[in-house]
């Protein structure tokens, strides 16, 4: 196939790709993060079949202990705060699994009526707390109900820490991150990362950053922290960026048109705003997404979105070398994740496909970094 060079590329066929992607992330900027359309009815076949996989392994845990807790709680007739201990572990192991569990409403109130009777016998019994907010659900579109929802759950999650914080103050950090039954301060890595992906739904990628932080503090092993602080931080850097450095932030495509607009409370200035400076915040995030490459199993669920990210930031500094690259090992990726996964969904690489599309035929031979055309913010995305 013949290559072109560099200066083939016309900002009217960016400008035309970006126009057909950007229609297409509107469609669903609606749409929560969290929403699931097509849930994965895992078993314990299905993920046995896989026994190769770390993490099918880690999947597996999280469908036994779950599995394990409801069968407890029917045989008791929900009596026995053991299968809400479970359930909790199962959940901290995957949040994902429960989707393997749909249950009714009666189900629910039962499971809920447990925890509560057990809570106030025992104030610390952070199970209960945790399975109510497993177990609240999402909202499928954005809406200001959905923003108070995911704030409501942003205080829950901070007051499970502070509890946990203030009633074991000493213990020490857990050597194993997906073990949970030894005591609560096991959870704090795990309920930290879940505290950040909501922040980030927020879009207050500076909190959501200094959860990661604590994640790992909590946990240095706990590799999926990674992957999302240097995504916040990528998001932090982002706005310093021009918009003919490529693909800008997407948040005006996430925008929700709403009549009274309800917005999470802002707290004290990040230090990463006000005491980093823009390359600190390149450096530390490229460095952190290579340590979740190096560290997670490459048939993660969300692996490839680490390249993504690498390709993202390589745009921001211009390197079209590094971007092709990047983006290309994502791709590899995508196809050495497990078949039960659903495919990636991911905005920052629909908004990148255009570039690659039309770099991917571009001879970039000898090309340390190459501007990519200037592009109005409009036919960013």
């Amino acid at each position: 196939m013949a290559q072109h060079s560099v200066s083939d590329v016309t900002v009217e066929a960016l400008t035309q790709s970006f126009s057909i992607v950007t229609e297409k992330l509107k469609h669903r900027s609606g749409i929560h993060p969290l929403a699931i359309f097509q849930p994965v009815m895992f078993s314990e076949k299905m993920l046995s079949e896989f026994d190769w996989s770390p993490t099918a392994k880690i999947y597996l845990q999280a469908f036994k202990l779950v599995k394990e807790g409801w069968e407890i709680l029917h045989k008791s007739n929900f009596t026995d705060k053991r299968g809400i201990s479970l359930i909790a572990y199962g959940y901290l192991t995957e949040n994902s699994i429960l989707q393997a569990f749909p249950l009714n409403n009666v189900v629910k109130t039962k499971a809920f009526h447990l925890c509560k009777i057990t809570l106030k016998r025992n104030s610390h019994f952070f199970e209960g707390l945790v399975i109510s907010l497993a177990f609240q659900g999402a909202e499928r579109k954005k809406s200001i109900a959905s923003v108070k929802v995911d704030h409501k759950k942003i205080m829950c999650l901070e007051n499970i820490i502070y509890f946990i914080r203030n009633a074991e103050p000493d213990s020490p950090a857990p050597k194993d991150p997906f073990k949970f039954d030894q005591s609560y301060t096991s959870w704090l890595h795990v309920l930290y990362f879940h505290l950040g992906a909501f922040y980030i739904i927020a879009g207050q990628f500076e909190y959501a950053a200094e959860a990661f932080e604590n994640s790992l503090k909590c946990c240095p092993s706990y590799f999926p922290a990674k992957r999302y602080l240097g995504y916040s931080l990528l998001n932090l850097y982002s706005p310093t960026v021009p918009s003919e450095m490529g693909t800008s932030s997407d948040s005006e495509l996430k925008q929700v048109p709403l009549d009274h607009p309800f917005e999470l409370p802002r707290r004290t200035v990040s230090r990463y705003c006000s005491l980093w400076t823009n390359e600190k915040l390149l450096d530390v995030a490229e460095k952190t997404i290579k340590e979740f490459l190096a560290e997670a199993p490459p048939c993660w669920k969300t692996y490839p979105n680490a390249y993504y990210y690498l390709a993202q930031l390589a745009l921001y500094t211009k390197n079209m070398v590094g971007f092709k690259t990047s983006y290309e090992l994502g791709q590899d990726a995508e196809e050495k994740r497990l078949p039960f996964f659903n495919p990636v969904n991911l905005p920052l690489k629909d908004g990148m496909t255009p570039i690659y599309q039309l770099f991917a035929n571009v001879n970039l031979s000898g090309v340390v970094t190459e501007c990519v055309p200037r592009m109005s913010k409009k036919a960013s995305c």
